[in-house]
């Protein structure tokens, strides 16, 4: 399908860099699969809902400080 638009030149080449694209019909289309993916995930991610799964903030830094000394520890 052709189509003629207008488009922000700087977003277009950001874009174009950001998906490694080679043309501007190929920077379209990588960024229409992108959007699409991503409403498929949030899709997928609302389709399980949301549980309490009892860690609190705080919690996660801590287990996140404890896996970083353990792969930091001298071998």
């Amino acid at each position: 399908m052709k189509t003629t638009l207008e488009v922000d030149e700087q977003l277009l080449n950001e874009a174009k860099q950001i998906l490694g694209a080679g043309t501007i019909r190929e920077t379209v289309e990588k960024s229409l699969q992108a959007v699409v993916r991503q409403q498929a995930l949030n899709d997928l991610a609302d389709s399980f809902g949301s549980f309490e799964f009892g860690l609190t903030v705080e919690d996660l830094r801590k287990q996140r400080r404890a896996r970083t000394r353990k792969r930091n520890a001298p071998r």
